[in-house]
């Protein structure tokens, strides 16, 4: 194994590729091997001959250190294949294999033998089928398997955005989706060739180009329908398609581990075109080893897997953490958990499951401020949980919490991955799944730029010489740029050369690269083991397999019940430090409401819900605080929805991006997700007329003078509230819903934390390709702007809070400048038409764009400090930038408290950097419904005060 002496992981130790203890080659054709003992030994050279001719026929290699029986069915495919090759007719791969298939009835396990006249005859065979011309390919009538119409990750719409364009926020990004096995298939892709396809076709000529039946999965929890609800036909039922099935399911995975493997030049294609040398075999061997978790682990996992592909259900890899888990100096999509989900979910798609890779970390931050909301923000189907950030969290108890969330406020009980600080070993007690993934153990060194050419496409600069060399490998760490030319968009600003965002503590695309690949084969071995148990299930008992072995709602709720037991949260009695504690008298009913600032140590074992205007997060309109806003007297949850607000901007351009040379390796380097079966997505209706869509998105002159009021569109559209309205007008003091709110959204377009996404894909944009989703959104009141009214539902353990910044200054409240008195007198700017409403709209436009760049440089502000545990521990926010105020909330219509400047600050807990937070309600014995207002009192507040809420937390 070459040394790591210069190797660009340095800068980062928890990143870097840690030797590995050498383990048993990868059996490339996905059968069950036999391993009775954990010693492998090395294969003479004669020996590695027989394995590059076994490999060439899809073999196992492992396996040919089998028994005698073994042996015996070995000598009958080589007298099959001899008799081919002396009569002349060993012309392609393809007739060899099948006459394998013959003779073995499609279970061919080795190709070993002990004569050496049969081996070289053997060779020669394998020579001759590598290279001969392609072998036949096996298509078939796709037509009657592709989905007839588009669908979105949510069905939520946001009162008054109806209509909002294609791939903005309000309106999500359409997908095919994944609804059988067969949709995706490529038999004829660049690859197939070498490595292989996956080949199913329907065994039942009945059923072959339609779908099976299937049971109404949806009218159960968790799909867990019973063995005997699947109808007739149904595939899960059917041995022979089953059969096929798990072989070609097997074949895939192995196919896809050795594609990984082929990428830093140490895995067998499906051709036999690799010299198995001594020196490959030893880089090989050291390359990873798989972490393999406990027993208990695995059957949980395995249960996860035969559940999901049974039932069509999604797959879900979750990440948090800070700005290196993000991606930042590296590109959001080449972060790392997005390079194992490009991996991996071609894979699934080929399984009938739709994988999505998610990357929730935020530059400057930690998870904590998602944590808060349970699941909410994360996403509620997650299937596997990673916390990335040791820079920016330094405490135990925040990573055990972000852990016991992940467990608690989900519909499922995901597998905890540890990692980077984090171990989460302590949940394993209570039957939750956990493990790690491990690093890439071998890169070959790079010694000079002409040698580089010469490796393996991903592993050029990856590891340096000593000397002089090792200076390559850091001028190439950051190589991720910002833009390919394309045919039918021209960004309107010059690109930055490279992704922003390089720190020391940032590392590059292939250290990223090169830790995703680790998890994707950590998920890859898993999965392998779940499809060797399945089949072992079949056979033993049929199939489908006993709902004992693949239900999960026991098993998840199991996890779930057991929480509270596991210690390592926070101890005690509170969550945080205050600026100084009080307490306050509930004025509504005489009951003490514990207000005291430090948030309550309950909330470790009781599930969180919230929502936010930060981002990257899960469904981002359903997930926004918009969602739960009550609508004003004009029927709108924000005043200004009808001015073009971010959120109901489209994009300059439509996807896809076209393919970047510095992350996608050109043919015929090896390509994992293209070996594995990808497919091109036609993710949006409009794709193939892509076009800079809003380029004449402009209104003339006339246009302009004419433009209706909002209140006339408003009682158009029959939303005008004639009650809330002359409310409005008679008390100002009346809790209803303001009129001068300001909702600063943040990114425009779909910002779900998905490489799916299309995030602020504008034309102004000066890194288009760094994808970067990072988004701090705001909601922003004032003296005269009214109250702030959520509907807050399903509140079952009593408790309320919020992230609420009181130091913004007096320019943040576009919507209420110029006003005299609270609402404008009860019509806000719904009176505004014609040019004096157009200026308003170009307002507030121009305010999101200063907003987006504000926000941006705060964000890259925080990022320099990431690595300084000492900012983490102490400060705090401003109480107040623009003179004295008053500060009031109200539950359910009545004022609970009025602060002052002092006792608000004085209610500040401080839970981590930039984590300010005040508590509203916290009653164990209160649940239900609630409406939540707050304001900041017209009479008692100076005019220029300002306060925005970001996120609230429920529970």
């Amino acid at each position: 194994m070459d040394p790591p002496s210069a190797d660009n992981r340095d800068e980062d130790p928890e990143m870097e590729m840690q030797p590995i203890v050498p383990r048993g080659p990868v059996d490339p054709d996905g059968r069950k091997i036999s391993r009775p003992n954990n010693n492998w030994m090395m294969p003479s050279s004669r020996g590695r001959g027989r394995m590059a001719t076994a490999v060439a026929h899809g073999e196992s290699i492992m396996a040919m250190a089998d028994s005698d029986v073994k042996k015996k069915k070995m000598l009958l495919v080589f007298l099959g294949i001899l008799m081919v090759a002396l009569v002349g007719m060993v012309a392609v791969k393809g007739d060899a294999v099948e006459l394998e298939k013959i003779v073995e009835e499609g279970e061919i396990e080795v190709a070993h033998h002990d004569d050496t006249t049969a081996t070289t005859v053997v060779e020669e065979a394998a020579t001759a089928s590598s290279s001969s011309s392609t072998p036949a390919v096996h298509t078939i009538d796709l037509d009657g398997y592709l989905p007839k119409s588009m669908v979105t990750a949510s069905d939520y719409v946001l009162p008054g955005t109806e209509n909002a364009p294609p791939l903005s926020a309000a309106k999500g990004r359409p997908y095919y989706p994944i609804i059988n096995h067969f949709q995706n298939r490529n038999p004829t892709g660049f690859y197939a060739k070498m490595w292989g396809y996956f080949d199913l076709e329907d065994p039942d000529p009945k059923w072959k180009g339609k779908m099976r039946p299937q049971p109404d999965f949806a009218a159960v929890p968790n799909r867990d329908v019973k063995s005997t609800d699947f109808p007739d036909g149904a595939w899960q039922k059917d041995k022979e398609y089953m059969t096929r099935f798990l072989e070609e399911a097997k074949k895939l995975v192995n196919r896809t581990i050795e594609a990984v493997y082929g990428e830093w030049g140490v895995g067998i294609p499906q051709d036999g075109s690799v010299e198995l040398t001594d020196e490959f075999m030893v880089n090989r061997e050291a390359f990873y080893k798989w972490p393999k978790p406990s027993e208990q682990t695995l059957d949980g996992i395995t249960r996860r897997f035969i559940h999901h592909i049974m039932t069509g259900d999604s797959f879900k890899l979750v990440l948090g953490g800070h700005s290196a888990a993000a991606g930042h100096g590296a590109g959001f999509n080449a972060s790392y958990v997005h390079q194992a989900g490009l991996v991996l979910e071609p894979v699934f798609a080929h399984l009938g499951v739709e994988f999505r890779s998610y990357n929730f970390a935020q530059g400057g931050m930690g998870t904590f401020q998602q944590a808060l909301a349970g699941m909410d923000l994360r996403g509620k189907d997650a299937d596997m949980l990673i916390w990335d950030s040791s820079m920016t969290e330094k405490s135990p108890p925040l990573t055990n919490f972000f852990y016991r969330q992940g467990l608690l406020a989900g519909n499922r009980a995901p597998f905890l991955y540890s990692g980077g600080g984090a171990d989460p070993a302590a949940f394993e007690a209570i039957g939750a799944s956990v493990g790690g993934y491990g690093a890439l153990g071998y890169s070959p060194i790079t010694t000079s730029e002409e040698q580089a050419k010469t490796l393996p496409w991903a592993a050029r600069y990856d590891k340096c010489g000593p000397g002089g060399a090792a200076a390559l490998c850091d001028s190439q760490k950051y190589d991720g740029k910002c833009w390919v030319e394309r045919e039918d968009f021209t960004p309107a600003v010059k690109q930055d050369d490279l992704v922003g965002g390089q720190a020391k503590w940032h590392p590059g695309p292939k250290v990223h690269r090169a830790r995703g690949r680790a998890l994707a084969l950590s998920v890859l071995f898993m999965l392998q083991h779940a499809l060797d148990k399945w089949e072992e299930l079949g056979t033993e008992s049929g199939h489908p397999v006993a709902e004992e072995h693949w239900h999960v709602t026991d098993f998840y709720n199991g996890i779930k019940e057991k929480v509270p037991t596991v210690d390592g949260c926070y101890p005690g009695w509170k969550i945080g430090v205050t600026r100084r504690g009080l307490r306050e008298t509930n004025q509504t009913d005489g009951r003490r409401l514990d207000l005291e600032g430090e948030w309550p140590s309950r909330l470790c074992n009781i599930p969180m819900q919230g929502r936010t205007l930060w981002g990257p997060r899960n469904n981002p309109m359903e997930s926004s605080l918009l969602s739960i806003l009550k609508p004003n007297a004009f029927g709108d949850v924000d005043p200004n929805i009808l001015g073009s607000p971010a959120y109901m901007k489209g994009p300059d351009y439509f996807p896809p991006d076209r393919a970047a040379p510095w992350s996608t390796p050109p043919e015929p380097e090896v390509n994992p997700w293209e070996i594995a079966g990808s497919r091109r997505l036609l993710d949006n209706a409009n794709a193939s007329n892509a076009q800079q869509i809003n380029s004449g998105n402009f209104l003339s002159s006339i246009e302009k003078e004419n433009l209706p009021s909002a209140e006339e569109e408003a009682i158009a559209r029959g939303k005008v509230n004639a009650t809330a309205l002359r409310i409005l007008a008679e008390d100002p003091d009346a809790i209803v819903p303001g009129l001068g709110i300001d909702v600063k959204w943040g990114l425009s377009g779909v910002c779900d934390g998905t490489t799916h996404a299309w995030c602020e894909r504008t034309k102004d944009v000066k890194c288009l390709y760094s994808a970067a989703q990072d988004n701090r959104g705001v909601l922003c009141f004032n003296p005269l702007s009214g109250w702030v009214v959520f509907d807050v539902k399903n509140v079952k353990n009593g408790f309320i809070g919020a992230r609420i910044e009181a130091w913004r200054g007096a320019g943040e409240i576009e919507t209420a400048k110029g006003w005299k008195e609270v609402n404008n007198g009860g019509s806000g700017n719904y009176k505004k038409e014609g040019l004096e409403r157009h200026l308003l709209q170009k307002a507030q436009q121009e305010r999101d764009a200063r907003y987006v760049e504000e926000m941006t440089n705060r964000i890259e502000e925080d990022m320099l400090l990431d690595d300084s545990s000492p900012r983490r521990l102490g400060g705090g926010q401003s109480c107040g930038a623009s003179g004295d105020y008053i500060f009031e909330f109200a539950i359910n219509g009545k004022i609970v408290a009025s602060w002052d400047k002092d006792a608000f600050c004085a209610h500040y807990t401080r839970t981590g950097y930039n984590m300010d937070l005040v508590k509203l309600l916290d009653d164990e014995g209160v649940t239900g419904d609630f409406e939540l207002a707050m304001r900041m009192s017209p009479a008692h507040s100076n005019q220029n005060s300002v306060m925005c809420i970001t996120h609230l937390y429920w529970s």
